[in-house]
């Protein structure tokens, strides 16, 4: 026997291409749980982004809200209307004056 005729041994071959395999299956599955990772992170990501836009508009709405009342309470120091409404929400009169009440029919 000759050292030609031998058949070479294919052992670091299939080694070779089990490796391989072996490497592109942990890549699939790496990939894949990245994958499914960004698509959940996005899902929260949209979620997160929905509830910030619901506090922006309760915060201008609270903002709006603390703007009239500012505005109420500039209109408080004036004595003129001061007066107006402590007649009106406690039925005041001035000495002298007659209250009427208007009821309903």
């Amino acid at each position: 026997m000759s050292v030609s005729n031998r058949q070479p041994n294919k052992t670091p071959v299939r080694r070779k291409k089990v490796h391989r395999r072996f490497v592109l299956m942990f890549m699939a599955c790496f990939l894949g749980w990245a994958g499914i990772t960004c698509w959940n992170q996005f899902g929260q990501l949209k979620a997160k982004a929905a509830e910030v836009a619901e506090m922006e508009a309760k915060l201008e709405e609270v903002r709006q809200q603390n703007e009239t009342y500012k505005q109420d309470i500039a209109r408080l120091s004036d004595d003129e209307y001061l007066e107006q409404w402590i007649r009106s929400q406690y039925h005041y009169a001035k000495p002298g004056e007659t209250v009427y009440y208007k009821t309903q029919e």
